[in-house]
């Protein structure tokens, strides 16, 4: 018994199915001369079949010399259409099981980071970072500082006060108490130098828990002095009697 590769879609479909000659899948006829490994050619005339008659690529023969030019030679019982139809609905089922399974699992609590500063201040005046932070059970809040950003702004002051700091290669790790609340974290800066800078803060609850916190602050010069309006400034001149 052969089984036939159907050119047009690429499924198999065997000789005993109900509706071969026909693809179940996509309709194409599967026993026609074009598809015949003797096809000699549109309008020519064929040697094998009886009476050597002109020939088409459509043309259909009862012809007892057919030759299928796409047949499976090697038959496999997951390879053919019933068999990967339960392959597929096997695979199916059991990752609709591993994603349940996944899915249920706990999933531990993330990192809560909200954090507000101003946008531009004055050449030495402080900046103060204030964030919100809540920390996994048990785990240290650890607070992460640019060495950059420190030779740009002087830190003055750091609440709660950390209980250890680390020196890394290009930051600070200021390590913070934990919490079982969301605990409110405040930072201080004073700028040193007019610009406009890139200020990130990282904050760690766990090994793999991490929330980073990012903006740019500008730092300017003194303001002038507010000027008195106008009508003030009249009633000023006016002299005493």
């Amino acid at each position: 018994m052969r089984t036939f590769i159907c050119p047009r879609c690429g499924e198999w479909i065997e000789e005993s199915h109900p509706d071969f000659p026909r693809c179940v899948f996509c309709g194409e006829r599967l026993i026609r001369c074009g598809l015949c490994q003797a096809f000699p050619g549109n309008g020519q005339a064929c040697q094998r079949a009886k009476g050597s008659p002109i020939v088409y690529a459509s043309t259909s023969l009862d012809c007892p010399s057919f030759l299928p030019r796409f047949v499976a030679q090697r038959r496999h019982p997951l390879l053919t259409s019933s068999g990967r139809w339960q392959l597929v609905a096997s695979l199916t089922f059991t990752f609709s099981v591993l994603l349940v399974a996944v899915l249920s699992r706990p999933v531990p609590s993330r990192v809560l980071l909200s954090a507000v500063a101003p946008s531009q201040v004055a050449l030495g005046r402080t900046v103060e970072v204030r964030l919100l932070v809540r920390s996994e059970v048990g785990q240290p809040i650890r607070l992460r500082l640019d060495r950059r950003l420190l030779t740009d702004f002087q830190l003055v002051t750091i609440n709660p006060l950390p209980s250890r700091v680390n020196a890394f290669g290009t930051f600070y790790e200021f390590v913070l108490p934990t919490a079982r609340d969301p605990q409110p974290v405040s930072v201080r800066f004073k700028s040193t130098r007019v610009g406009e800078y890139a200020m990130q803060v990282t904050v760690l609850t766990a090994p793999h828990r991490k929330a980073e916190w990012q903006a740019k602050i500008k730092v300017v010069k003194q303001p002038p002095a507010p000027r008195l309006p106008k009508g003030l400034r009249v009633i000023a001149m006016l002299p005493r009697r």
